[in-house]
């Protein structure tokens, strides 16, 4: 018996080769498999999707990063403000110890300076404005009007910070173009109808607004009426055509030194009182019309004539198509 089942045991461990059908069975059946699988793979890829995880989703790292760049950039723009603040606050260049006016011609500096009132080592700062304009350009708009309410002889007035520690106003005064007589005193006058200031002797190169019907006294920075402004601009166009006239034969007498007023009247004439070395006086009408720079030619030309000048004072009439001097009675 026992060597019966040594004998099987061996018979265990015998490998038989396997036969021609079975191996051609088995490579059928993986060939099957794989031609199967082939068939199935592109479905199932084309089924699979990539979807992100959970770090790609959110990504940690790069908001922290985001994050503190911009802190940075803030914190810097932060820093760089207070830096220019605590320069222009602490910088000596900034406190104000002087100012320089231009531009005046008949106001005294000393009283420019008296209404400034500068207050030495104030900030610069503290007195710009108002407005945002006036800061961006450093201008003190308060300083010019007060200027311009104290001064009317003042027609603008600009005031800014200079480097360093000071105050820069420039002004331009205004030109007086008429002289009205006012009471006692005379005016003058721009020509936009502002009361410049007044004086005890009208000036030699304007002639005196006689008869100028004003219902209010002329008083410095008081502005003329639509009335009276109509009464100045005849004034003012006679003035400035004897001025023409004199530029065109300066060899002659000025007739602007000889008028010493001119009278208006509303209706748009105008009567010129002209005075000669001889004592001699004409009282000359005119009119504000288109006539008027032919008729104050004809008034120069009658100026040189020594006919005309040996008959004394009368009154001349230049507002119709003949020229009609009057006598006046010896």
């Amino acid at each position: 018996m026992a060597g019966i089942r040594q004998k099987s045991k061996k018979r265990e461990n015998i490998s038989y080769p396997q036969s021609r059908s079975h191996v051609s069975r088995h490579e059928t059946s993986v060939a099957g498999k794989a031609k199967k699988s082939a068939k199935t793979l592109p479905a199932n890829r084309a089924a699979t999707v990539d979807y992100p995880s959970e770090n790609q989703r959110y990504p940690a790292d790069g908001a922290t990063k985001t994050g503190l760049s911009l802190f940075a950039k803030l914190f810097a723009v932060f820093a760089i403000a207070l830096a220019l603040i605590t320069l222009i606050v602490l910088l000596p260049a900034f406190r104000l110890d002087h100012v320089d006016i231009t531009g005046n011609v008949d106001i005294a500096t000393a009283d420019i300076l008296s209404v400034v009132d500068l207050e030495p080592e104030r900030h610069a700062f503290l007195d710009l404005g108002p407005g945002l304009l006036n800061y961006l350009t450093l201008r003190y708009g308060a300083l010019e009007t007060k200027l311009l309410q104290a001064f009317p002889e003042l027609a603008t007035v600009k005031a800014r910070f200079s480097w360093p520690s000071g105050i820069l106003i420039q002004v331009t005064e205004r030109v007086e173009t008429a002289c009205i007589r006012n009471g006692l005193k005379y005016a003058l006058v721009d020509s936009t109808g502002k009361v410049i200031r007044l004086v005890d002797s009208p000036p030699e190169y304007l002639p005196v607004i006689e008869e100028f019907n004003s219902l209010e006294p002329l008083t410095p920075g008081r502005q003329l009426s639509e009335d009276e402004m109509k009464l100045l601009e005849i004034c003012t166009e006679i003035t400035a055509q004897l001025i023409l006239s004199d530029k065109a034969f300066p060899e002659s007498k000025s007739l602007i030194d000889l008028t010493k007023s001119i009278s208006p009247q509303a209706n748009g004439f105008a009567t010129l009182i002209l005075q000669f070395d001889n004592e001699a006086i004409w009282r000359v009408k005119v009119s504000d019309s288109r006539s008027l720079p032919e008729a104050i030619r004809k008034l120069h030309e009658m100026t040189e004539s020594r006919k005309l000048l040996d008959q004394g004072s009368g009154q001349l009439d230049l507002t119709a198509d003949m020229i009609v001097f009057r006598r006046d009675n010896p």
